[in-house]
């Protein structure tokens, strides 16, 4: 399984320690250059690619921006580009955008309950980052959403 990954997940992930999860949990990791300035100081570990839009990527992207930044289009059109399905967003308009293009969105939490799911965590351990995430680090989940990953943890 392949991903093409945004800005947001690889910050929250790094937050609570958990980029490796990653790797554990996905066969290839890309990334668009957007998201690489992004996210600024934080230091993208070697197993994730970053790879270059087409020029008519780049040039979609460049005429598209509007209330979607530049990473999250570059991530679409990147996954869309390189038969990629599955795409890394948190944002809720992205993850719409993204399923109009016929991709499928994982969020941060996506990826710490794929990682529950093949053994990597235990349910405490995904929840333990699920709390910091929401309670320290500024992740914002609907109450419904939060009770759903809660009883899906238990």
């Amino acid at each position: 399984m392949k991903l093409v990954i945004n800005a947001s997940p690889l910050i929250f992930l790094a937050k609570v320690d958990a980029l490796n999860l990653l790797s554990d949990c996905f066969d290839a990791i890309l990334t668009p250059p957007a998201v690489v300035a992004e996210i600024g100081a934080l230091r993208l570990p070697s197993f994730i690619n970053v790879t270059a839009l087409s020029e008519i990527g780049s040039a979609f992207v460049r005429g598209a921006i509007g209330s979607l930044h530049a990473g999250e289009l570059e991530v679409m059109i990147l996954a869309r580009d390189s038969g990629i399905g599955l795409v890394g967003l948190d944002d809720l308009l992205a993850r719409r955008k993204a399923q109009q293009m016929g991709l499928q969105p994982i969020g941060t939490i996506g990826i710490l309950l794929l990682a529950r799911e093949r053994g990597i965590l235990t349910n405490a351990e995904a929840w333990s980052r699920v709390e910091a995430l929401v309670k320290t680090h500024g992740l914002y989940l609907s109450p419904r959403i939060l009770e759903s990953v809660r009883t899906a943890l238990q």
